[in-house]
């Protein structure tokens, strides 16, 4: 959740997170998925170029550059630069740029890149603004390259342990719809799916082919020693305190430092006693038609 932005939409800002809970993130739904680029899309050549959207601090960049040539490069973009990793730390084959996925893309950069991949950049978009952000990063990619797009749906408390509360946890996630007050959201860590989203047809309307919607559920993780469920719900709810720390308004009183601070511990202990989540991790790729241009959106 590293894109943010402000406008007639009304969608909140996004929140600058701590780099461990997203390379935490990172880990767990790659353990998730199970890869880093989806099947569909084919091998990378040995002079690929790709593109890391909400890239924070580069970690899945780093991973696929470790799996890849050193002859091919790749660029991690992100509204702020605040978790880039230090200059010198990585390899120069790896670069990082400031860049809003909503606003247009340098000339240098637009149809260069064989693979755009998104992760997790929206709380809870609106299917227009989803779809003006997909045109827009279409534009990065070459004729026949290859747009990735991972994020969050689908948020669900559970208990494990007969009798625990999970209340407090709720209430955390209740506090936040505002995060997902948007028309017709689409897709986003926020979001609730009370129906089926037709996010297929949107990028198909767009003119992307061979396109594809993967969703796996975080309860695939099923490796009791690593702790993965409540570490994993851990990981969750500091992200939402972290979203909800920024509606804190000591003088209108609806959301104050005190009460959040309170439900932080009565969260925490809640997990402590068992109580977990569910995330739905959704997966969608789509090809560049050859005949598509280029333009600005």
């Amino acid at each position: 959740m590293a894109q943010s932005r402000e406008d007639a939409s009304g969608t909140p800002p996004t929140v600058v997170e701590g780099t461990e809970r997203l390379d935490e993130q990172h880990i767990f739904t790659t353990k998730t998925l199970g890869f880093l680029i989806h099947p569909n899309i084919p091998a990378p050549s040995s002079t690929a170029k790709i593109a890391d959207i909400g890239t924070a601090t580069g970690i899945w960049l780093f991973d696929v550059a470790k799996a890849l040539p050193s002859s091919c490069t790749f660029t991690g973009f992100d509204a702020t630069p605040s978790s880039f990793p230090s200059p010198g730390s990585y390899p120069p084959n790896v670069s990082f740029k400031i860049q809003d996925m909503y606003h247009p893309f340098p000339e240098d950069e637009i149809g260069t890149y064989d693979i755009v991949a998104v992760r997790f950049v929206s709380s809870g978009t609106p299917r227009a603004d989803w779809a003006r952000a997909v045109k827009n990063l279409m534009t990065l990619l070459k004729p026949g390259g290859w747009l990735q797009w991972i994020d969050s749906c689908n948020f669900t408390l559970y208990n494990s342990v007969p009798g625990t509360s999970r209340a407090a946890c709720q209430e955390i996630y209740d506090g936040l719809d505002s995060f997902r007050a948007g028309e017709d959201v689409v897709i986003g860590l926020m979001m609730r799916e009370g129906r089926n989203m037709q996010r297929e047809q949107v990028w198909k309307g767009l003119g992307l082919v061979n396109v594809h919607e993967d969703v796996f559920s975080t309860d695939r993780l099923q490796e009791p020693e690593l702790h993965l469920r409540q570490k994993g719900t851990r990981n969750v709810m500091d992200c939402f305190l972290g979203c909800l720390y920024s509606l804190v308004d000591e003088e209108k009183g609806e959301w104050t430092k005190e009460r959040v601070e309170l439900l932080k511990g009565d969260a925490m202990k809640e997990i402590d006693e068992g109580v977990y989540h569910t995330l739905d991790q959704v997966c969608m790729v789509g090809r560049k038609d050859v005949g598509t241009g280029d333009k600005h959106v």
